[in-house]
């Protein structure tokens, strides 16, 4: 879902080659070949691969961050190589950021200049200070929206000429990496998809350099020392990237969001409307959904199924809330599942506390272990409760379409082809529908490992304007 939901880089510290895992030693390999002289080298504990490097580079000692990938069932928009020439128009053109300083080919990552800062504005003590630092930002994107789309012609984004592709910039690739990938029926996606297509705002005609995955940025006392995270960008309409500020708030509070539109429009005369914020609310959230989703069913051994699960699972909650909000439609919440066991329960239990007593190790190993003993913990609750989500999943079905199905993919197939056929007179129950599917969905993710988190979350809301 996001880049930067984690605290702090952790510190860089001295490591032997020798004990680094295939992966990491070919990053520590290449910096070698490549930089200088290696001091530090620490790999980030989390979902996505990340490394805190230190380099004697011409006798100085330099700081590096380098971004990993996703790994190679992941498809994105905007890929590595692009995301590395989105640094360099940064560099030139004087938006403060990471600066690139290299590209390793396997693993395929960016190495950047480490700057100074951290993220996360809501650890900062003086309200004052709080309100400036997200003010600064707030005003950076502005400026950034004033930038030529010429400046960003060697990362290869598609041009729009018209309100449809400016609305759709980063929907619609999202949307064709979504087809291309899933590989069967999934009613829930090709709904989000159809919606957006049906709503797009007809009156926004003004493209910009965006990043709808809003919010990222570090900050050192009182000032915004850079942008970072940029793989999803696209040339669309500045009011997705304040939509996406909604998504950002969920893991690194914002304030008022509402109040920071106000302050967008006031430095730039744009005119950002409630509905506008819930229309690109549901594409971008949507867009996690478009290129997780896929995951589900096909993940690579470096991915974090339970994590990646949670993200997909939020952020397409959150697209049918915007939806909802959109569209005046009330929601309501389905019963909570019962226990109903599937075979015997200590099984089940066993794995959970074989998976956990492993022993760690490093930090990376600590990752892996918990990882693991969170899908153990998923898995658990789908023996517990699937039964009863499955069955509730197949009562909704035939509420809506009048037809019984024993079979999940049967149910999924009979679905999907009712969304390809129908038109917005159906919007209202089909997004009751997939709200109840994706409550379910969250309950079973409850206890998953130390994303589930955002299970709890709902988007902050904005009031009419």
């Amino acid at each position: 879902m996001t880049d930067a939901i984690i605290d702090t880089p952790p510190p860089v510290s001295a490591i032997d080659p020798a004990n680094l895992d295939p992966f990491d030693r070919k990053v520590f390999d290449w910096l070698t070949q490549n930089m200088g002289v290696v001091t530090g080298f620490v790999r980030h504990p989390r979902w996505r691969p990340g490394w805190d490097a230190q380099v004697i580079r011409d006798g100085v000692v330099t700081p590096l961050y380098i971004r990993g990938p996703r790994g190679d069932s992941y498809v994105s928009p905007v890929d590595m190589i692009q995301e590395g020439e989105i640094h360099l128009a940064f560099e030139a053109n004087a938006i403060p950021a990471p600066r690139l300083l290299g590209v390793i080919d396997d693993p395929l990552s960016l190495v950047l200049e480490h700057i100074p800062g951290r993220i996360n504005s809501a650890t900062i003590a003086d309200e004052d200070v709080r309100r400036q630092v997200r003010e600064a930002y707030i005003a950076l994107i502005a400026r950034l929206h004033q930038v030529p789309l010429a400046a960003f012609a060697k990362v290869g984004l598609p041009v729009p000429t018209s309100a449809q592709d400016i609305a759709l910039a980063l929907y619609q690739p999202a949307i064709d990496i979504f087809h291309k990938t899933i590989g069967r029926p999934f009613p829930l996606m090709r709904f989000i998809a159809d919606w957006l297509h049906r709503n797009v705002p007809r009156d926004r005609t003004k493209a910009a350099f965006i990043n709808p995955d809003a919010g990222q940025f570090l900050f050192e006392d009182d000032r915004v020392t850079g942008l970072i995270d940029f793989e999803v960008s696209s040339f669309g309409d500045p009011a997705a990237e304040l939509a996406g500020l909604r998504i950002r708030d969920t893991a690194e509070p914002l304030g008022d969001i509402s109040a920071l539109i106000d302050h967008y429009e006031r430095l730039t005369g744009d005119r950002i409307s409630k509905r506008l914020i819930e229309y690109h609310t549901a594409g971008f959230c949507g867009v996690n959904g478009f290129l997780l989703w896929p995951l589900a069913f096909q993940s690579s051994p470096e991915q974090d199924y339970v994590a990646y699960m949670q993200f997909a699972v939020s952020a397409t909650r959150f697209s049918i809330s915007a939806i909802a909000a959109h569209d005046g439609v009330a929601l309501t919440d389905p019963d909570l599942p019962v226990p109903r066991q599937i075979g015997f329960d200590e099984a089940a239990r066993k794995l959970v506390a074989q998976v956990e007593a492993l022993p760690g190790g490093s930090a990376a190993a600590d990752y892996q272990r918990d990882s693991a003993a969170a899908l153990a913990r998923y898995l658990r609750r789908w023996a517990t409760y699937g039964a009863q989500v499955a069955a509730a999943d197949m009562d909704d079905v035939e509420a809506l379409l009048g037809q019984r199905f024993d079979d999940d993919d049967a149910a999924m197939a009979a679905l999907d082809a009712f969304v390809a056929q129908v038109g917005p007179e159906m919007d209202s129950a089909l997004t009751r529908h997939f709200h109840r599917w994706l409550k379910r969905q969250n309950f079973l993710l409850r206890d998953c490992g130390e994303n589930y988190r955002y299970i709890d979350f709902d988007l902050q809301p904005i009031p009419p304007r």
